[in-house]
């Protein structure tokens, strides 16, 4: 639980970590709420250029946040309902003690055992409920960064937190003027036909031969 705790703790900070190029771009405090950093990025400069790189860094980090927190729910859900029934297997033992329970130190032992998981149960809930805050707060920011900074509402992105990390590849950014001026590619076009080469006349026929003079014979 100790390591558990540990891990939960840096949570902050590796959102600090993961907001830091779009704070840093906009001047805004490491701990800027969503609120704070989507308002300021829609008041920059429509498309500006020098916020493209920060919005795309800013997206695939929180993108990868959201995702994160969200195996930390499963996980540490996992861990707590096996917490649960070691709970209620402790509370099952010490209503089956039988004689023992005449042991002061025996029953003080139990207790203590009861305690100590209803507190790791208690303790991952509030854990639990802390990575799912943590991942709404990232796949928001992450969803709506893009739109706030090209002013187009469409450009909101769909997380799906659930997927392989190899799915959430951070696609190129261009600025909203640049899409807006873009013209698509003209087609590419077809080479010209080579001309087959013309056949070689034929030859001349050759002038059919003279007949020959009448030789006069008086």
């Amino acid at each position: 639980m100790h390591k558990e705790q540990l891990a939960a703790a840096a949570w902050p900070d590796e959102a600090k970590a993961s907001r830091k190029p779009i704070v840093d771009a906009l001047s805004l405090k490491p701990d800027a709420s969503n609120r704070t950093i989507l308002s300021a990025t829609k008041e920059a400069k429509s498309g500006s250029a020098s916020l493209g790189q920060p919005v795309e860094q800013t997206t695939a980090s929180e993108t990868d946040r959201a995702r994160k927190m969200n195996g930390e729910q499963k996980r540490l859900q996992e861990l707590k309902e096996h917490g649960e029934e070691l709970r209620k297997q402790a509370a099952d033992d010490k209503e089956n003690m039988g004689a023992q329970k005449a042991d002061d130190k025996a029953v003080a032992h139990k207790n203590e055992v009861k305690r100590e998981l209803g507190a790791a149960v208690d303790a991952l809930g509030s854990m639990i409920r802390d990575a799912k805050h943590n991942q709404d707060e990232a796949e928001e920011l992450a969803s709506k960064l893009t739109a706030a900074w090209t002013g187009h509402p469409e450009d909101e992105k769909k997380i799906d937190v659930g997927a392989p990390p190899s799915e959430h590849k951070a696609a190129p950014v261009v600025s909203a003027s640049a899409s807006a001026s873009a013209a698509p590619p003209p087609p590419p076009k077809k080479p010209k036909p080579t001309p087959s080469p013309k056949p070689a006349p034929a030859p001349a026929p050759a002038p059919a031969p003279k007949p020959p003079d009448e030789v006069f014979n008086p």
